[in-house]
């Protein structure tokens, strides 16, 4: 009687445990079947994911002038080159512009500091040959002008030139400050530091150095940021 008993609770057990595995294997069933609760879910999941597609529209404005400005000017493969020395005429007369203007500052600056009774004076020998001296040197270029592209044409920029107004990289490195330095020595050794004085004094420093030269034909008058003039009555 008491294997009877114990033979039952085994088949009863066993019962038990095949009902379980076909109430999960149901359940599993039910749901591999997709029905609109999924697919509503699925749609959810997917919105919040990030969609990465290849879209194709239409450049914003602002998008093409970044475009634009990280373009580099359009020099010639010479221009490109290393070469120290200006490979081409276009750019001479914009760099001699840039002399004139850096010791046009330079002696306006030293005249500034002087008292009202010395102006008409001007500042004396040794100034003025530090300054002529100092002006060649390529920091007084490198970080401060570049060529940009302006109306389409490649142009120098800078603080010489307040009016252009392009789009460009400033080179920070490169040939165009030894180029300066070399066409700056260039132009000045056929000067005494006091003559170039004197012609900044009298009015002509851009007339004497580069209308007479590379600028010679390209110019019609005299930029008026190189264009300085000797302190008036009313100023001393």
């Amino acid at each position: 009687q008491h294997y009877y008993i114990t033979n039952n609770l085994s088949e009863m057990l066993r019962s038990v445990v095949i009902i379980i595995v076909i109430l999960n294997s149901a359940i599993s069933d039910e749901d591999d079947v997709i029905n609109d609760e999924d697919i509503a879910d699925q749609t959810y999941d997917a919105q919040l994911e990030p969609q990465f597609v290849e879209v194709v529209k239409e450049v914003p404005p602002q998008q093409k002038v970044f475009d634009k400005f990280i373009d580099l000017p359009k020099l010639t493969e010479e221009e490109l080159s290393m070469n120290n020395r200006i490979p081409s005429d276009r750019f001479k007369c914009d760099i001699c512009h840039i002399i004139v203007f850096n010791l046009g500052t330079g002696f306006k600056a030293e005249e500034s500091k002087l008292p009202q009774r010395y102006k008409s004076k001007g500042i004396d020998a040794v100034t003025v040959i530090d300054i002529v001296e100092d002006v060649c040197v390529m920091d007084k270029f490198y970080g401060h002008y570049s060529v940009f592209t302006v109306e389409d044409e490649p142009k120098l920029c800078g603080p010489a030139f307040p009016d252009r107004k392009g789009l460009g990289m400033l080179y920070k490195h490169g040939p165009w400050p030894k180029r300066y330095r070399s066409y700056c020595g260039g132009i000045l050794e056929d000067y005494e530091e006091d003559e170039v004085y004197n012609h900044y004094r009298s009015g002509n420093l851009f007339t004497e150095l580069c209308m007479k030269g590379d600028c010679k034909g390209k110019l019609s008058e005299i930029p008026e940021a190189v264009d300085f003039k000797p302190f008036s009555k009313d100023e001393l």
